[in-house]
């Protein structure tokens, strides 16, 4: 999960005097029994890459679906090397002419040591409020609110007004060969809905919350540049030694800053944000706004290291490898450069910037994988209406603004496959936790676990049906 909230954590934001909103009420009580439950057996499942535990969860998934009423036709467990996909179609109103919607999760997770964290990752446990185990934020905790949702729904009767698909990818956090071939099998959707990106913030000291919707990514991308030559005895240094031209590549591209860049998301975003930082970060974000570019304002943003990811490509080197003996001269010499590319432009003007700025046109440069270009995606007025009723809900006053990911999701192949994707995660965090998510012990209150669990519940009803309010207690 990449809860980056422009208007909140990017920003460090904190109005003085503003009271912060408070999420409503968490979901009844036998829902919140089971969902722990739930929580606790998806949470044992090691899904991490090489333990083939991905299809066993996935199993265990399509029980609980089969369990709620589900017809075994509308459930398919995908299948793919030693992972798998699952897929759960939830009928919407016959002869209703309006697409599917998409509901996106990950099941698996990154690994994790039991000596590292001094717990076993591997079993939920509570303590003094905070919930540990590995996936608990990314992304399980999206996996059980949007599996509970339809549950929850079908045991009720809801019938949609179009078809809802529940789609959990199986190795986003890796190759991400399951959302690759599951994109495709989708374009008839209207849109997606991702629960790895976009959430809520209620910062701890008062100031005001905020809610983002993540509307774009940045196209990942990863280059080899290699230096070569004939090599040598080490006792007869040669000044075009493979290593120092890499070197000497790398710096430059370290010390380069590629042109800013912007679109309708920027400028909504900074725009919503503006007058709620204040200061002279709020009044660069206003004169951005007004006038895209401005150098002034870009030199003001240009100070926050976040923000400079919102609005630049970035690339920065992240492997080395060279040399084939400690007494030879380098025949070669290999880094790896990683690019987050803005939203628009395109791999092959990035390896071209690349080589403009190297100014080396010996060195070989090439393109790893097949990285896919992704542009952002307009909100849907029909989501946007319903998400606003129901961030409402959560915390009165407070209304979505979309942002871009600097990172990448399995939202990236949707939108690749021309399916407009949005992340509206369930869950809103603080600044006085740290979810750690990737890292040892990661976490999640009780408090943030109990009042997400209406989230998408109350979205689909939104969306697909009447208007939301809280179920009876």
């Amino acid at each position: 999960m990449r809860v980056i909230l422009v208007a909140a954590v990017v920003l460090g934001l904190a109005a003085s005097g503003a009271q912060a909103a408070s999420p409503s009420s968490p979901a009844p009580a036998a829902v919140r029994l089971e969902a722990r439950q739930m929580f606790a057996e998806i949470i044992a499942f090691p899904t991490v890459e090489g333990r083939g535990a991905v299809p066993a969860m996935a199993a265990y998934l399509a029980g609980q679906m089969r369990s709620a009423g589900f017809s075994p036709g509308d459930i398919q467990i995908q299948p793919l090397g030693e992972t798998a996909s699952l897929v759960v179609r939830y009928r919407g109103r016959t002869g209703s002419p309006k697409k599917p919607v998409l509901f996106l999760a990950h099941m698996d997770v990154v690994d994790a040591s039991q000596a590292d964290w001094g717990r076993d990752p591997w079993t939920l446990t509570e303590v003094d409020g905070i919930l540990y185990g590995r996936g608990v934020v990314d992304n399980k905790y999206g996996v059980l609110t949007i599996a509970q949702a339809f549950m929850r729904l079908k045991r009720e009767g809801f019938v949609p007004d179009r078809d809802l698909v529940l789609i959990f990818s199986g190795d986003e956090e890796t190759s991400a060969t399951t959302a690759q071939s599951l994109a495709p099998q989708f374009k008839d959707a209207a849109y997606a809905v991702n629960s790895d990106a976009g959430g809520g913030y209620l910062p701890s000291d008062g100031g005001k919350a905020a809610y983002a919707a993540q509307v774009a990514e940045k196209t990942y991308a990863t280059f080899e540049i290699t230096a070569r030559n004939s090599g040598g005895h080490s006792s007869a240094p040669r000044a075009d030694n493979a290593i120092y031209r890499l070197s000497t590549a790398l710096l430059k591209v370290g010390a380069y800053r590629f042109p800013a860049r912007w679109n309708s998301v920027t400028l909504a975003s900074f725009a919503q944000t503006a007058p709620e930082v204040g200061g002279d970060l709020g009044a660069a974000l206003a004169r951005f706004v007004a006038k895209p570019g401005d150098p002034e304002a870009l030199a003001v943003i240009d100070q926050n290291p976040t923000l400079v990811n919102e609005i630049r490509t970035t690339c920065v080197a992240t492997r080395l490898r060279a040399g084939h003996a400690e007494n030879a001269l380098p025949v070669a010499a290999t880094g790896t450069v990683n690019c987050r590319i803005f939203p628009g432009e395109t791999v092959a003007q990035t390896r071209t910037a690349l080589a403009e700025v190297m100014m080396d046109p010996d060195l070989e440069i090439s393109v790893l994988g097949n990285p896919l270009e992704s542009d952002f995606s307009a909100v849907p007025e029909d989501l946007n209406a319903a998400l606003s009723q129901v961030i409402s809900l959560r915390a009165p006053g407070l209304k979505p603004s979309p942002y871009m990911e600097a990172g990448a999701t399995d939202g990236l192949y949707f939108r690749a496959a021309g399916i407009p994707t949005i992340g509206v995660g369930p869950l809103f965090l603080t600044d006085s936790v740290d979810n750690n998510y990737h890292g040892n012990n990661e976490r999640l209150t009780v408090a943030q676990f109990n009042d997400g669990l209406d989230h998408y519940y109350l979205l689909i009803k939104a969306l697909a049906g009447r208007a939301p309010g809280r179920p009876a207690r």
